[in-house]
């Protein structure tokens, strides 16, 4: 079977990243993502280059223990639409959150999710809930100290 190709890839061949969906920031100010160790579990693939910053963020800043790692595969799944599939792991299921495919967790936040399922995704572990897709957040939003 032949995925379908994104949305992201115009006529003319070219590629417009899609707009991450779950930019909430972590923090303490009102409507921030509580930070609390232990809670979310960062999912990636070695594949996507855009997913390794924040595999090296998590680890330059002492946050293994607080941050647990979900490891999908480099290899696309032939299923019929673009995911990432955690076949690298027993039963093809990521081990902590119970899942075979990424886009589980955006469809358990949003069951009206029709964009891509993209890592890396941070996943609130209790609810199996993406909450953070934004990796190309620079410190946009306003803190206040």
């Amino acid at each position: 079977m032949t995925a379908k190709k994104p949305k992201e890839i115009s006529a003319d061949g070219s590629f417009k990243r899609q707009t991450n969906r779950f930019t909430t920031p972590f923090g303490s100010n009102e409507g921030d993502l509580p930070v609390e160790s232990g809670r979310y579990r960062l999912l990636w693939s070695p594949a996507c280059p855009w997913a390794h910053r924040a595999v090296i963020v998590r680890k330059v800043l002492g946050l293994d223990d607080a941050i647990s790692l979900g490891t999908a595969s480099p290899m696309r799944p032939a299923i019929g639409r673009v995911d990432w599939e955690f076949s690298l792991d027993e039963h093809h299921r990521d081990p902590i959150l119970d899942i075979q495919y990424v886009s589980e967790v955006y469809s358990n936040a949003d069951p009206d999710y029709e964009g891509r399922p993209t890592v890396p995704v941070m996943v609130d572990m209790e609810s199996k809930k993406a909450v953070n897709n934004d990796f190309t957040d620079n410190n946009k939003h306003e803190k206040t100290v």
